[in-house]
């Protein structure tokens, strides 16, 4: 039994290890750095950058939507923190599995993963995935058609 509270944490499936992982304002001192996780770094990647909902990023990382967003939030707050008082950010470490076929782009070897998703998880990830892209592709179409019939449906819904 490991020591502390609760479970242990779920391995995160990450698309890649970036090739920077350091970031540097001007005139800060060595060693006043956020770490950031490569988990973290992926929700961002996931929901800000790729515009993800979270539902869809949840499933795309392989933990619940209540574990995404921890994720999510704890990796804001840092990046925040860090451009708010000119801290750097350092990316590295976490639980995190390496999708087959992604690369390790990262300079050192202690970030390689753990192992590599067996083939039937891959492919219900898959299915899962399919499944929330079908969902939102029918709620665009509705959205569409509704906004065609001069109606939008999230005003009536607030």
């Amino acid at each position: 039994m490991s020591p502390g509270r609760g479970r242990r944490r779920g391995q995160r499936w990450i698309t890649e290890i970036p090739e920077t992982r350091r970031f540097e304002p001007e005139g800060t001192k060595k060693g006043e750095d956020v770490k950031i996780t490569l988990e973290e770094l992926e929700a961002i990647r996931l929901v800000d950058l790729l515009e993800l909902q979270q539902q869809e990023a949840a499933l795309y990382t392989g933990v619940s939507r209540k574990a995404f967003w921890n994720d999510l939030r704890s990796g804001r707050k840092k990046v925040a923190s860090a451009l708010v008082y000119g801290l750097g950010i350092r990316i590295e470490g976490g639980s995190y599995l390496l999708r087959e076929g992604a690369s390790d782009l990262g300079p050192s070897q202690e970030a390689k993963p753990e192992r590599t998703a067996p083939i039937d998880e891959q492919i219900h990830l898959l299915e899962l995935e399919m499944l929330a892209v079908e969902e939102r592709l029918d709620q665009i179409r509705s959205r569409r058609e509704a906004l065609k019939e001069g109606e939008d449906p999230k005003r009536n819904s607030l």
